[in-house]
């Protein structure tokens, strides 16, 4: 079998010899590399039982995998969950051991930027509000959490 394309792309194409000895192009997503790497990780098989472990429904799963849709969200909760596991969900992600995906200064630098980005497309009173959180000292963070859980709105309060 031979792979063109990178294993971080959205998708892939890989030339595969079929038993009559013709060559074929098969279009191969993210997602397939995604789950083979979840399945290696938790020593498991079947589409079920990485399913189960995501706490989804087989079809759920099934219509996630159709629509090249990897349920990251679900892959982070159960790393989250079942810390035992010691699920590497960059390589899972990803296919780059997170290990290393690269130095700590790098991260934060990314990191960072990503902040940035997201923060410029915040309304302008929210990055007020955050650039004035981010100003203060610990103490005066917890006075200002602190009034702000006490006017939390009581629907979310009342339960």
């Amino acid at each position: 079998m031979q792979h063109f394309g990178s294993d971080s792309s959205e998708s892939m194409f890989v030339q595969a010899s079929t038993a009559q000895a013709h060559t074929k192009i098969v279009e191969v997503h993210a997602f397939d590399h995604q789950l083979l790497r979840l399945k290696r990780a938790l020593g498991v098989s079947a589409d079920g039982e990485v399913a189960k472990a995501l706490g989804m429904t087989k079809a759920a799963f099934s219509e996630r995998k159709r629509r090249n849709a990897f349920p990251k969200d679900k892959l982070l909760a159960l790393a989250g969950f079942r810390p035992e596991l010691k699920l590497d969900t960059v390589h899972v992600m990803t296919g780059i051991p997170a290990a290393t995906a690269m130095p700590e200064s790098v991260k934060a630098t990314m990191q960072q930027a990503v902040f940035e980005q997201l923060r410029q497309n915040l309304p302008v009173d929210e990055q007020l509000l955050l650039d004035g959180y981010r100003a203060l000292d610990d103490q005066a963070k917890k006075r200002l959490l602190s009034q702000l859980i006490s006017v939390w709105p009581p629907s979310s309060r009342d339960g």
